[in-house]
C-alpha cells in the first residue's frame, strides 16, 4: 500500500485545539483537534487523520507501547488511504463542526466510557470525506505509560470501543490480526511436519518483506529506531493479540477503570 505524504505546513502556523474547547466554540469551523494548515485538511476533506506517536524513553515497555502505535497507525492510515476509513486517534484528530452536528455529535457513543472521537470517525468517514496528514510538523507527541499495570488499564478501556466499530471493518481487522498470529503459532506445528521447509521458507519471506515495510515506515514515522526491535516486537504483538487481547476484553466486560 503506497502512503500519500502531505507536504509539511509552517510549524509555527499548526494549532491544535483540544475538544471540549472546540465544542463551546460557537464560531470555530472544526471540533476535535485541529491540523489548521495540513494541506490535506482543505478541500472536500471533512475528517482529517494525524499521527499521535509516543515519546522515546528507556525500557521494553515504551519500545513496546511506541511499536503498537506504529503498528495502529499503518492500519488506520493504510486503510484510510485504501478508500476505507475506520478510525483515528483522538490526540491527532480533527472534523469539520458540519460534519458533528449532522451525525449528532457523541451522542449515539454516550453510553461508553471511552472512544467516542474514534467512533465517530467509524460512523461517519469515508472515501469522499477524510483525509491524511503525515506532515511530521503536525504531530502530536505525548508520554507513553510508564508501568504495565497502567498500560493494561489503558488497553481495557482502548479495546472496549472497537466492539462498536460497523461490522465489516472489525471482520477486516479480526483476518488481518489472525494472519499475523497464525503466522507465529502454526510454525513450531509445521515444523516437525511434511510441510517444515517450506514453512520456514514462507516465515523468512513475510519476516524479510516486512523488515522492509517498517523501515521504511518507520523512518516516515520518524521513529526508525525501532526496526532492530522488529524480529521480538512483531512476535510479542503476535502473543499480545492471541493471549493478552481476549483477557483484556474479558476483564473489561467486569472493570473499567479511569484511573
Amino acid at each position: 500500500m503506497p502512503w500519500r505524504r502531505a507536504s509539511p505546513p509552517p510549524a509555527t502556523n499548526i494549532s491544535f485545539l483540544p475538544t471540549p474547547i472546540a465544542n463551546r466554540r460557537a464560531g470555530s469551523g472544526c471540533c476535535g483537534w485541529r491540523i489548521s494548515d495540513c494541506p490535506e485538511a482543505s478541500g472536500q476533506s471533512e475528517i482529517t487523520l494525524g499521527y499521535a506517536p509516543c515519546r522515546p524513553g528507556p525500557g521494553l515497555l515504551n519500545r513496546w507501547i511506541r511499536f503498537e502505535t506504529v503498528y495502529t497507525a499503518m492500519q488506520y492510515f493504510s486503510f484510510a488511504l485504501a478508500g476505507w476509513p475506520y478510525m483515528g486517534v483522538g490526540r491527532n484528530l480533527s472534523w469539520t463542526k458540519s460534519l458533528f452536528q449532522r451525525v449528532g455529535g457523541f451522542a449515539a457513543h454516550a453510553h461508553i466510557p471511552s472512544g467516542d472521537d474514534d467512533l465517530l470517525v467509524n460512523a461517519a468517514a469515508h472515501a469522499g470525506n477524510t483525509a491524511v496528514c503525515l506532515a511530521p510538523e503536525a504531530f502530536v507527541y505525548s508520554g507513553a505509560k510508564k508501568t504495565w499495570r497502567e498500560w493494561r488499564r489503558q488497553k481495557r478501556r482502548h479495546l472496549g470501543a472497537g466492539k462498536f466499530y460497523r461490522r465489516e471493518h472489525r471482520i477486516a481487522l479480526a483476518l488481518l490480526t489472525l494472519t499475523l498470529v497464525l503466522h507465529y503459532f502454526l510454525l513450531p506445528a509445521l515444523l516437525f511436519s511434511d510441510f517444515g521447509m517450506v514453512s520456514v521458507v514462507f516465515y523468512a519471506v513475510r519476516m524479510a518483506l516486512a523488515a522492509g515495510i517498517y523501515w521504511k515506515i518507520l523512518r516516515q514515522l520518524r521513529d526508525d529506531q525501532l526496526i532492530i526491535w522488529f524480529p521480538l516486537l512483531d512476535a510479542v504483538l503476535a502473543i499480545y493479540f492471541a493471549v493478552m487481547v481476549p483477557l483484556i476484553l474479558i476483564r473489561s466486560n467486569y472493570l473499567i477503570s479511569w484511573k
